[in-house]
């Protein structure tokens, strides 16, 4: 089949066509234009401060001793302005946002059976405003090719912010903490949340890779040296598979292979220069645990017993997480109770435990919601996936449509990092993956090719 139309951003949405190139074939249905309001323009605007509200709050509670209170007053106006956008139910109607409805909808049925009702409230009424409508800004403000580029510069400006705080902030944890760090921050004080973020910042900075300009691309390849610079220097274990997922599969991809070997030997220099300045001993060990015994180990260091210590406790609060999934595979122990119940069970021994998560947010789901609120949960994770992997193939061989392979790229490896991360920290009441979610299904319908993009390789 034949494009009956000029293949142009605009023409996306009604374009039926197939893309002349190697052996793939790409069939966009339909969706309905979204509406382009003053209270949409307002919404995308808001949510961008929002977005970076986080690190101005951070930034003015050091230099001034209070917050901004930015994020405060967005909470405040973005129901609104979604409201009153004209597109607050464009998500709903993808089978991602189905998903991610059905989600809240079984955390909502599991709180009531909850072994501490008013805790799971309580991260209810927090994580809903905060966290999960995040989604649904993102799919009813970014309406448009040019917004898709102006958030995923808002993205870009975070991580550079972020960078920027480690570089002022940043630090090991104390005496017996070696670990990089930023103490006090509001988000970034755990070492493995911090290397998430830098991880995600990463994904970012891969869109000015594929910029024409050499300054964007010099710019782009900064970032992710310094980012991997002082992700590696928080010796978080979980995050470096992510990374090495994430490169893995963008090498994978990508048609430019010895530009990936490129820039995956430059990252490995500033590794070999965060081991020699900045990281110490003990992140070089802790790290080097993934490949060997933790039994097997010689060193009786603190840091290195801890690190054993650590490994062997995650895999105890696996096993837990599991066996409270078997005893309540419905509705789970109450959204975010893991900690209380393993706490309940063990004082009803006479015993002591501290107060710990899953490490896992796939067992953080179905332990605390249920096994049907982790299908959905996962669900969300493979939509975007397989959205993003189909559409970058689909257009990474088409030069005028150089930004929606960057954009599909950017948020399939920032989906990867994510998926793979969650295997290792307990995450899953974060903002991470609803923006993630709520920007590739924008991505998807600015494109044309929806939640439905019928889209397969040609086997002839």
């Amino acid at each position: 089949m034949t494009a009956k139309t000029a293949l142009t951003p605009e023409t996306l949405e009604s374009a039926h066509c197939t893309f002349a190139g190697p052996a793939i074939s790409f069939r966009p249905f339909a969706p309905a234009r979204a509406s382009s309001t003053p209270a949409a323009t307002a919404g995308f605007v808001l949510f961008c401060v929002y977005l970076l509200s986080g690190f101005a709050n951070d930034w003015s509670l050091r230099l001034f001793g209070s917050k901004a209170y930015l994020s405060a007053v967005t909470l405040v106006l973005l129901p609104l302005a979604w409201l009153f956008s004209g597109n607050a139910l464009r998500g709903f109607h993808t089978r991602t946002g189905r998903c991610w409805i059905a989600f809240l909808l079984w955390m909502l049925l599991a709180a009531p059976f909850s072994v501490w009702r008013g805790g799971s409230a309580a991260l209810i009424v927090n994580y809903v405003p905060r966290a999960w409508f995040c989604f649904f800004y993102t799919c009813s403000f970014v309406t448009s090719l040019r917004r898709c580029r102006q958030l995923m510069y808002v993205q870009i400006a975070a991580a550079a912010a972020l960078l920027l705080t480690c570089a002022v902030f940043g630090g090991p944890g104390g005496d017996t903490e070696t670990r990089f760090r930023i103490p006090e921050s509001l988000f970034y004080a755990n070492s493995n949340d911090l290397a998430l973020a830098l991880l995600l910042g990463i994904s970012s900075f891969l869109f000015l890779l594929a910029h024409p300009g050499i300054g964007a691309r010099l710019a782009g390849a900064a970032g992710v040296l310094l980012a991997a610079f002082y992700a590696f220097q928080t010796g978080s274990r979980g995050s470096a598979i992510a990374a090495s997922s994430m490169f893995g599969l963008i090498f994978w991809l990508s048609r430019g292979k010895w530009k990936v070997i490129a820039l995956a030997l430059a990252v490995l220099g500033a590794l070999f220069a965060a081991s020699i300045a900045g990281a110490p001993s003990s992140t070089l060990h802790r790290l080097s645990l993934l490949v060997n015994d933790p039994a097997s180990s010689r060193s009786e260091s603190t840091a290195d017993l801890a690190s054993v210590a650590s490994q062997k406790q995650r895999q105890e609060l696996f096993n837990t997480s599991l066996r409270y999934t078997l005893m309540h595979p419905l509705l789970g122990v109450g959204p975010n109770q893991f900690p209380s119940a393993v706490e309940q069970d063990a004082a009803r021994s006479g015993q002591y435990t501290p107060w710990l998560g899953t490490h896992n947010s796939y067992t953080q789901i179905s332990s605390e919601c249920g096994i049907p609120a982790l299908i959905f949960y996962a669900a969300v994770i493979v939509f975007c996936l397989r959205s993003n992997f189909r559409l970058y193939l689909a257009t990474r061989d088409r030069p005028q449509h150089r930004e929606l392979a960057a954009l599909s790229r950017c948020l399939l490896a920032g989906t990867c990092v994510y998926a793979v991360s969650a295997f290792f920290f307990h995450m899953a009441y974060s903002a991470d993956l609803p923006l993630l979610a709520g920007f590739t299904v924008a991505l998807q319908l600015v494109s044309g090719a929806g939640q439905s993009p019928r889209i397969h390789i040609v086997t002839a």
